[in-house]
């Protein structure tokens, strides 16, 4: 059983969806947003098995479950709007 289940609202899923279409994000970005999308276990969700997105989306398991993790611990908001990280000199 996993640990960080992914169950998106309907209003998340269609704000994930126009992200996607809207072609102005990083690629890494895109990615977060489509693993969301197909680990989803919602009513709509196709709620995809870790290895499975892993293998659609040319990711490792690890970085599947990393975005389950940030989801459920830092909330919706925070998979999409990841700050960059800077090197302290």
């Amino acid at each position: 059983m996993k640990k960080y289940i992914v169950s998106l609202s309907q209003k998340e899923s269609q704000i994930l969806k126009r992200f996607i279409s809207s072609g102005k994000r990083s690629a890494q970005l895109f990615t977060r947003a489509r693993i969301l999308l197909k680990a989803d276990q919602g009513e709509e969700g196709p709620g995809w098995p870790d290895e499975k997105i892993s293998q659609a989306l040319d990711v490792t398991v690890q970085t599947v479950e990393r975005v389950r993790k940030q989801l459920v611990e830092e909330g919706f908001d925070a998979v999409l709007n990841r700050q960059k990280y800077t090197q302290k000199v």
